[in-house]
């Protein structure tokens, strides 16, 4: 990029109403979130998943500064293993027999891995995660 065409980018930036600039930074309070989340919804369906749209990239740009902003100010409690498990075979309509026949266990088993009275290992992570169509760390708490 020329000298010339930085100078008239960044004279364009200059002139954004504040309101806009507003929206290519960071987010810094629940306020700026509100904001934030409303431009997100209204960009979102006058986009409406076009990756060429020429606010495509401030679109991305706006919804990974949301993501980052409620992760540091509403971060997400960890969940034990079993938890976890539960909440999948309830979600996914598994029964504990039907997980135990896949995973080549007994019914019991099953039962003690909900109610942490059995330790994960690496295989098993790595079994649930294929089963239940997960991220293995979604097990590690």
């Amino acid at each position: 990029m020329k000298h010339s065409e930085i100078d008239r980018a960044v004279a364009a930036l200059a002139e954004l109403p504040e309101a806009s600039r507003n929206l290519l930074g960071p987010i810094r309070s629940d306020e700026h979130l509100e904001f934030a989340l409303n431009a997100e919804e209204q960009m979102g369906h006058l986009i409406g998943g076009d990756a060429r749209h020429p606010l495509a990239a401030v679109y991305a740009t706006l919804i990974q500064h949301i993501a980052e902003y409620e992760a540091e100010a509403y971060p997400t409690p960890a969940s034990k293993p079993g938890d976890m498990l539960d909440f999948l075979m309830d979600q996914q309509g598994v029964q504990q027999q039907e997980l135990a026949t896949r995973l080549g266990v007994n019914q019991s088993t099953v039962s003690r891995l909900i109610h942490g009275r059995v330790a994960y290992t690496t295989d098993l992570i790595k079994q649930l995660a294929e089963i239940f169509k997960v991220p293995p760390t979604v097990f590690l708490g």
